[in-house]
């Protein structure tokens, strides 16, 4: 495949739907939370459990992730694309119906193994059917594609949950018509990687042909990981922020948390271009201090104008961070191994959405809820710092090498 040509209109729109449907999936109904947790008042943990809610389909997405990369790489896509939507749909939507707080919780579970194979299967057509200096320039866009959805899909959350605490459930439905893109505009592409897959499974492969980048890994997972678990702290701690200064309304909460995403999609376009100039290690730094500067303003917010300007800043640092992870690891993958590479890497992304609730609740009990933003965003300077350092090293290096 030709690093110039892509694989046609429909199978764009349609990978970009499928990343757009993931990330984001999780806050879609962050403004349903007030209302959620007066209505199961009575249950014991409902604090704690409420934040589950939001992040507990993570932890299925943990689960799954592995295994779905490793079916990706030997299954037929179609069907598991199949699957994925159905899962989706029916755990995401199960807060429209089901009476008990246990069925939501198994629903979002549900919701959580659907996520899984559809952002596994979005992070490997993305390696497939693009190359080199085309995949980064792709995934720019797909990285704005992902804050359009995440726009999209709070503001609908808001306005549904502002009618009824359970309408933002619904929006979860919009994954069937995605699915039916995908079905017909995929499948071409399907035959033609699975020709390639059976093609490079039968060359003789080197040792570093036929090995997992585990090193590789290593380095962008903790990153990956560390990303979410601070990233998430804003759907789930952020709306109780705003509470506390008299911003109630589920449509003013939507709409100041979509700030971060709405931000996030010009620089996330401008991801190729930035890559000319900056290294992948100086896009990580960079995307650290910014979104440690953004915690740091909701930190010492005395006022809803504070929290809109953190969310700025965090989403600045947000947009070009997502498409770098993925370009820097797969450029290290097998072409017969982007599967794996792609569920590992949504394992740590994950993995970090689960956590963050768990590290958040000890830092908030000890220091508040203004000062654990404050802890955390110190956290991802110092971290983003630490990078710079390194970025530096690798400038230096490359110099040597080139000179």
């Amino acid at each position: 495949m030709q690093e110039n040509t892509g694989p046609g209109r429909g199978a764009t729109l349609a990978v970009l739907f499928m990343a757009s449907m993931t990330i984001m999936a999780n806050t879609t109904i962050v403004s349903s939370l007030p209302g959620l947790r007066s209505h199961f008042a009575g249950v014991e943990g409902i604090d704690t459990l409420a934040g589950l809610i939001v992040t507990l389909p993570s932890l299925a997405v943990v689960i799954a992730a592995g295994a779905s990369g490793w079916l990706i790489d030997r299954a037929n896509r179609q069907v598991l694309l199949i699957a994925a939507a159905l899962l989706y749909a029916v755990g995401g939507t199960t807060g429209l119906w089901a009476d008990g707080l246990p069925a939501i919780l198994l629903g979002r579970l549900c919701l959580g193994f659907g996520v899984a194979l559809t952002m596994t299967l979005a992070m490997t057509w993305s390696a497939d059917l693009w190359q080199g200096a085309a995949r980064a320039r792709f995934l720019g866009i797909q990285g704005a594609a992902m804050s359009a959805g995440g726009v999209v899909f709070m503001l609908l959350g808001g306005t549904l949950s502002s009618l009824h605490w359970r309408g933002a459930f619904a929006v979860y439905a919009l994954v069937i018509p995605v699915a039916i893109l995908a079905l017909i505009a995929l499948a071409p592409h399907g035959r033609e990687i699975a020709r390639r897959k059976a093609e490079a499974a039968a060359r003789p492969r080197s040792r570093a042909e036929a090995g997992f980048p585990w090193a590789a890994y290593a380095f962008v997972g903790p990153l990956a990981f560390v990303f979410m678990v601070t990233f998430y702290v804003t759907p789930t701690r952020l709306p109780f922020l705003l509470e506390g200064m008299g911003v109630t309304s589920p449509v003013a909460v939507a709409a100041i948390m979509a700030t971060l995403t709405l931000v996030s999609m010009p620089t996330a376009l401008m991801y190729g271009r930035i890559r000319r100039h900056v290294s992948a290690i100086g896009v990580f730094a960079g995307s650290f201090v910014l979104m440690g500067a953004g915690l740091l303003c909701h930190a010492y917010a005395t006022s809803w104008e504070w929290v809109l300007a953190g969310s700025v800043l965090a989403g600045l640092g947000m947009g070009p961070s997502m498409p770098n992870y993925t370009t820097w690891f797969m450029a290290r993958v097998p072409e017969t191994q982007r599967g794996r590479a792609s569920g590992l890497l949504t394992t740590a992304f994950f993995l970090g959405q689960f956590v963050s609730p768990l590290v958040s609740a000890p830092l908030v009990a000890g220091f508040g809820l203004s000062g654990a933003f404050g802890v955390l965003g110190l956290a991802l300077i110092v971290l983003g710092f630490g990078l710079v350092v390194l970025a530096r090293r690798e400038t230096r290096a490359a110099a040597v090498v080139a000179g």
